[in-house]
């Protein structure tokens, strides 16, 4: 381990800045730990050798760390299949799931700035690795000596071998969605992708028919353009200028590994990830038929929660991380389940959240009720209103960051701009819940050194006046 460097997993693998914490030094004892774990738990025949799937994106040397991972599992006798070009995250958990490999490995660090770079761990199901193996790798770390086997010496004896993930990855998003029917419908579609992974995937796939796409940044660009390959109005200028621009019926934008989904309605008006999930929710249960549970994060909106009380769903509510999400589609039976961030599960598809899938779920819900998306959302906010959200991240010294949270803790405010609070939650930070279901939300970020603070308000005129008071809350001496 670089000195002075603590390896930790956030909300979705471990990420950090690249030459600083994120080396090939740190790389290689962090794949050391997961090989570990693997050995400890995977338990299966004895003559079948251990394989497990290695993916990479768009960022800067993705491929050259996804080699070291190889390097090391090779050292470890386990076997390794690595992509042969960058490939979406939801690629590697398909391929897991569908060869039947215990493990994943995939070198994102999905919608962060381009100097950052991480690792994602994908276990046997297809999804996120749960808190237990988390936990587990973690205590590895630095336990055991780096072991490794040259590259080219590990493809010689067959312990790395390169293959093309995406047909499976392709094969999963055909097989789950009516792609035939958004082909007839006469859609234009933006696409964006941000220089990531996502490229013209959804181009492709929407090839042949009556729907014309275009696709805005498909090639790969290790700095993204200079912004983080984040699908949020602050990086989606060029998307919903086009979208405008075009008259076009629906803007998509995917994050650097494209398993987060960015929406733009006609007239380039962006719709936050708790309408899509709503959208989506709305459609499953009256075109679809399905059922099941609604999970949502901490920080999505309560017109979830309206929306699934009408339909007779029950919602829970979890800490932020599609893990949380993940191991519940697992255990129960779960419709859908979504975070603020763009990240979207649905049942029948994988535990596992896809921007690309997402987006084209979105023209199957318009081309099925043959209604345009500003219909579908309008008829949403009539029945159970609407709702105006935002977000601010903070960079707070160590000291600011204590003290707020031990304000917050035990003395917290008795209102939230001028609103009394009714209820504290302490599920995921803290969230402070107002008499009139307005509620401020502070938590620190498992991605990045930033405190972030999320509002929501069924009054528009105060979104501003919640985050000033958030703000005001968390940098006051």
């Amino acid at each position: 381990m670089t000195r002075g460097t603590r390896i930790s997993f956030g909300t979705e693998g471990w990420r950090a800045v690249i030459a600083e914490d994120f080396t090939a030094d740190n790389v290689r004892l962090v794949t050391q730990a997961i090989a570990g774990h693997v050995r400890d738990s995977v338990r299966g025949p004895g003559r079948r050798p251990l394989t497990l799937a290695v993916g990479y994106d768009t960022r800067f040397l993705s491929d050259y760390f996804a080699r070291a991972v190889c390097e090391v599992l090779a050292g470890n006798r386990i076997r390794s299949v690595l992509t042969d070009q960058a490939v979406p995250t939801c690629a590697v958990s398909r391929y897991v799931l569908e060869r039947r490999l215990p493990f994943g490995i995939m070198v994102t660090a999905s919608h962060n700035p381009g100097i950052y770079n991480g690792l994602k761990v994908k276990e046997a199901f297809g999804g996120s690795a749960s808190p237990e193996t988390v936990a587990s790798i973690e205590r590895r770390l630095g336990r055991s000596s780096v072991k490794r086997l040259a590259f080219d010496e590990a493809a010689k004896i067959g312990a790395i071998r390169t293959v093309n993930m995406m047909p499976p990855f392709l094969k999963g998003i055909r097989s789950f969605l009516d792609l035939a029917a958004i082909r007839r419908a006469r859609f234009r579609v933006i696409v964006d992708s941000m220089h990531g992974a996502g490229g013209r995937v959804i181009e492709g796939l929407l090839r042949g028919g009556r729907c014309v796409v275009e696709t805005l940044r498909a090639e790969p660009d290790p700095y993204f353009g200079g912004e983080a390959p984040e699908p949020i109005p602050a990086h989606l200028a060029g998307l919903m200028h086009a979208v405008k621009r075009t008259h076009a019926d629906l803007g998509i934008a995917n994050d650097g590994d494209a398993d987060r989904v960015g929406i733009v309605g006609p007239g380039g008006v962006w719709l936050n990830p708790g309408q899509v999930l709503c959208i989506l929710l709305e459609h499953l249960i009256t075109t679809r038929r399905m059922r099941g549970a609604v999970v949502k994060t901490v920080s999505n909106t309560m017109m979830i929660n309206r929306l699934a009380e009408d339909l007779g769903l029950r919602v829970v509510e979890v800490s932020v991380g599609f893990k949380h999400i993940a191991k519940l589609m697992l255990e129960g039976d779960v419709l859908i389940g979504g975070e603020e961030s763009g990240g979207i599960g649905v049942n029948g598809y994988l535990p596992e959240r896809d921007g690309i899938l997402n987006g084209l779920l979105v023209l199957e819900a318009m081309a099925a009720k043959r209604q345009t998306l500003p219909t579908l959302l309008r008829r949403l906010e009539r029945r159970y209103g609407r709702w105006f959200s935002g977000r601010r991240d903070l960079r707070l010294t160590p000291v600011q960051v204590e003290r707020l949270f031990r304000r917050l803790g035990t003395s917290p405010p008795e209102a939230c701009a001028g609103v009394p609070v009714v209820r504290v939650d302490p599920l995921d930070g803290v969230k402070l819940i107002a008499r009139d279901e307005s509620w401020l939300l502070f938590r620190r970020s498992g991605t990045e050194p930033v405190v972030r603070i999320y509002a929501e308000t069924p009054q528009r005129g105060r979104l501003a006046r919640l985050l000033a008071f958030g703000v005001g809350l968390a940098t006051t001496p």
